[in-house]
């Protein structure tokens, strides 16, 4: 009937997909607004009132910072991340293929390596337990940002390991042109 099953490892990376896409997309699309609504807030009551929160510049960074984080890690998941085309065009299809899975396992060893630092500064942070003066959060808190993004991309680049090597995923220099087909010559 043409279909092929899912096996259970198809599933829950199909599953974990999905979730991290609508966890990445709730968060950008909430941080953003409240970003936009900070940064509205703070302009008005500066320039119209001439008065304003203390607070609120911190805050707001923490927002855009915190969602431009999470917007990269979406832009892994949709191919719109920095990468270097020119080789793939003049390489053959599972040259191009094996390529990509060296590129991302280096960006996951790098991002999981951040991540792990991360979590080595947060708990260092943790234990100086200093707050920031501005929003009277505490520093470990806001450092955490750092850990959990880079465990995002972390994960974001497993799925594309997997997606690429199994074939499920073709450079785009080689989809649609047949003799470069990645499925073809596996």
């Amino acid at each position: 009937n043409g279909r092929t099953e899912m096996t259970l490892t198809d599933r829950l990376f199909d599953r974990t997909d999905k979730v991290l896409d609508f966890v990445e997309r709730g968060l950008i699309g909430a941080l953003a607004l409240a970003g936009l609504a900070l940064g509205t807030m703070q302009v008005l009551l500066r320039y119209v009132f001439n008065t304003g929160f203390h607070w609120n510049e911190a805050v707001f960074i923490l927002c855009t910072v915190t969602a431009m984080l999470i917007a990269g890690a979406k832009a892994v998941r949709e191919n719109a991340h920095v990468r270097v085309d020119v080789i793939h065009m003049i390489v053959p299809a599972k040259a191009s293929k094996w390529l990509d899975v060296i590129a991302y396992a280096t960006s996951f060893l790098l991002c999981a390596f951040y991540a792990y630092c991360g979590v080595l500064f947060v708990s260092f942070a943790k234990m100086m337990d200093t707050a920031s003066p501005e929003t009277g959060f505490k520093d470990w808190m806001v450092v955490s940002i750092m850990p959990v993004a880079m465990a995002i991309f972390s994960v974001r680049y497993v799925l594309k390991i997997r997606a690429v090597a199994l074939g499920r995923e073709v450079h785009e220099a080689h989809a649609d042109i047949p003799q470069y087909d990645a499925g073809a010559d596996k």
